[in-house]
């Protein structure tokens, strides 16, 4: 598996041994599983084309080849560490995100139409971004900005993709305006309406922490819990949503923190 990553996380991943240290946020994947279709019957990988993308639908029932085309430039799927889960696909199951392999300077998103890989809409960006979801409606597309070097600092952005404008501000909690947004992910959920994206957070220096972001309304809440030692097991923590509750598993799938999804106060069960 060819893993598309920017240099600076290359070289955190030589120097920082954590599992953490590989990227806070999205990178875009090629040559991977790629991204489930919404009804499951194909993934959608992208892969290297010399200078361009090769996409490929792909059936999940014999893995024939249903689909192929050429996207120009270098893109891939976009992909949280350190689940290796793929992103971007609209709920509507009509559309998927791509996301340009080099994103420091500029940015590029493309995207793609499910049913015939045409492109639907490209988005180029100044500065360094990565996907981060998707409205249940498919008009705002959020992103991940990094403001410096230092990609374990980030805010979060949206963009209008009916207006093709980046709106002005940072999506971030309004109650604690003093919250850093820092650290890397470990994994993520959405609520079953698709409106709220949940994303646990290792945050070395500090209390790891789940983003709750609402897809609707353009809001955030950071919600932080008591750790103690090195965050590194976090890498394999899951979250899941039951009725009015966020969990917050261990690998053994057992209850490590319950948050109340109204509330956000966290309960030990």
């Amino acid at each position: 598996m060819i893993r598309s990553l920017l240099l600076t996380a290359l070289v955190a991943l030589v120097l920082v041994p954590s599992a953490f240290s590989a990227y806070p946020g999205t990178y875009a994947e090629q040559g991977s599983d790629g991204l489930l279709a919404s009804d499951g019957s194909a993934r959608y990988v992208a892969s290297k084309f010399g200078a361009d993308t090769r996409l490929q639908a792909i059936g999940t029932t014999d893995g024939s080849v249903v689909r192929t085309t050429t996207i120009s430039g270098a893109f891939g799927i976009p992909t949280l560490i350190p689940s290796g889960t793929g992103l971007g696909m609209f709920r509507d199951g009509s559309t998927f995100v791509l996301q340009s392999l080099s994103n420091e300077k500029t940015t590029s998103f493309a995207l793609v139409d499910t049913s015939n890989l045409a492109l639907r809409q490209s988005i180029s960006l100044t500065g360094s971004f990565a996907f981060d979801a998707l409205s249940p409606d498919g008009s705002r597309l959020y992103l991940i900005e990094h403001k410096s070097s230092d990609f374990q600092h980030y805010i979060v952005r949206a963009y209008d993709l009916r207006t093709a404008t980046l709106l002005p501000g940072r999506i971030a909690d309004k109650t604690q305006k003093s919250w850093v947004m820092q650290g890397y992910p470990a994994s993520r959920v959405e609520s079953p309406d698709g409106r709220w994206v949940y994303t646990l957070y290792s945050n070395p220096g500090g209390y790891p922490f789940v983003h709750a972001l609402d897809t609707v309304k353009g809001v955030a809440h950071c919600v932080g819990f008591a750790w103690n030692g090195s965050q590194d097991p976090l890498v394999s923590y899951r979250l899941r949503v039951r009725g009015n509750k966020l969990l917050v598993l261990r690998n053994n799938l057992t209850v490590y923190r319950t948050i109340d999804r109204t509330t956000w106060a966290v309960h030990r069960r």
